[in-house]
């Protein structure tokens, strides 16, 4: 099945612009729009393939860089951890979560998408910037978090203003919360807040945790890889988008990720 990939340079809301990549299905829409926060790395190929495959099951899927061009030089190095800490570390959240509430107006504005199915999907720190887009937006219908790195930030700046789980409360769309058990973000205590959190709100949100998977468990190659867990959580991703995004075509089944 062909899908359509192009790049378009959306006007941002400080004045600048915002590379993103457009992925469209080949069939005729209105589709369902997924707005995809990539990792820290950047805009790479895992992004473009998981890009590609929600275009095929019938998604509209828009890629805004949030670092507008200026991202890690080799955003494939999976392997070295020294340079993209310094971009973590550096990273504006505010502007990085209106970077993605900039992508989710394009989609409610293309003419193939309905604005009424738009959901975000994000990893690791792309996953925090989809969890605060959903926080902070009425557009959303769906949120689909793989192991968000920064439910709670080392310390609160003008650049990290408030912690994510800080602002669950105000999620108007069913969230998906996709972790490994040995995730070192989430440890044991703050993993029972998570749920405890979770369990307090409405909205049909969901924490799936992955046994014997750390952080970032769907990485293209070792060490951060674990094949079953990543197997499992695309499974329940996309049948959580098939549940949420009336519909939507969506791919897979249900996985064998259980409620924590």
């Amino acid at each position: 099945m062909d899908t359509h990939h192009s790049v378009h340079d959306l006007p941002a809301a400080d004045g600048g612009s915002v590379p993103t990549l457009v992925v469209r299905p080949p069939t005729p829409g209105p589709h369902p729009a997924v707005i995809l926060g990539v990792e820290a790395y950047g805009p790479n190929r895992f992004a473009t393939e998981v890009a590609t495959r929600l275009a095929e099951a019938g998604h509209v899927v828009v890629v805004p860089d949030y670092y507008r061009g200026a991202g890690p030089g080799d955003p494939e190095a999976y392997t070295d951890f020294t340079e993209v800490m310094r971009f973590i570390d550096a990273l504006d959240f505010r502007r990085g979560t209106r970077d993605l509430l900039t992508a989710v107006a394009y989609a409610a504005g293309c003419d193939d998408v309905d604005p009424d199915r738009i959901a975000v999907w994000g990893y690791c720190t792309g996953g925090t910037l989809a969890l605060l887009a959903a926080e902070l937006s009425d557009r959303i219908a769906a949120a689909v978090l793989f192991f968000p790195s920064q439910p709670w930030f080392a310390e609160l700046t003008p650049r990290t203003p408030v912690h994510p789980v800080d602002l669950l409360w105000a999620l108007r769309c069913p969230a998906l919360f996709l972790y490994g058990d040995r995730d070192p973000v989430l440890p044991p205590e703050r993993l029972e807040d998570l749920r405890d959190r979770l369990a307090g709100t409405t909205g049909g949100h969901r924490l799936l945790v992955s046994p014997d998977a750390g952080h970032a468990f769907c990485a293209p190659v070792a060490p951060l890889r674990d094949d079953a867990a990543d197997r499992a959580s695309w499974a329940d991703a996309t049948a959580f988008l098939r549940a949420h995004l009336s519909g939507s075509s969506g791919v897979g089944g249900t996985g064998p990720g259980a409620d924590a």
